[in-house]
């Protein structure tokens, strides 16, 4: 049930992107398109397929790590055993093939999976702070 659900979410989520990943500039962008149906528009983890999901999202405005631990969690090609399974699509791979035919596409995915984590880190900001 849960594999189907995240198969669908990755269909959607590539669908929404017809041929190309978004564009790496905005990490927002990435976020409302990849993430938010998981772990919500402000990151509190209560998108509308959390409650699908076990485990649940992670709240991201509570989550203490830096950018480069949150790079590897997306992309999620290195598997980081501390966290113990991962629920979460291999984004590094979407996104990498969603370019097909581009000759760095390698590298414009792994900028996209930074912008993102860049978005994702500053979601911790308290809100006052954020735009």
């Amino acid at each position: 049930m849960v594999a189907s659900l995240l198969l669908t979410l990755v269909a959607l989520a590539m669908a929404a992107a017809p041929g190309r990943a978004a564009e790496p500039g905005s990490g927002e962008v990435l976020y409302r398109r990849y993430c938010a149906s998981c772990h919500g528009a402000e990151g509190d983890g209560d998108g509308p397929a959390a409650g699908a999901l076990c485990p649940r999202p992670t709240d991201l405005t509570q989550l203490d790590i830096e950018v480069p631990e949150l790079m590897r969690l997306i992309d999620g090609r290195q598997k980081v055993m501390a966290h113990g399974t991962t629920a979460m699509p291999v984004w590094g791979e979407v996104f990498e093939e969603s370019l097909l035919g581009e000759p760095h596409r390698r590298r414009t995915a792994l900028l996209a999976v930074k912008t993102l984590a860049e978005y994702v880190r500053g979601l911790r900001e308290p809100k006052s702070r954020k735009r």
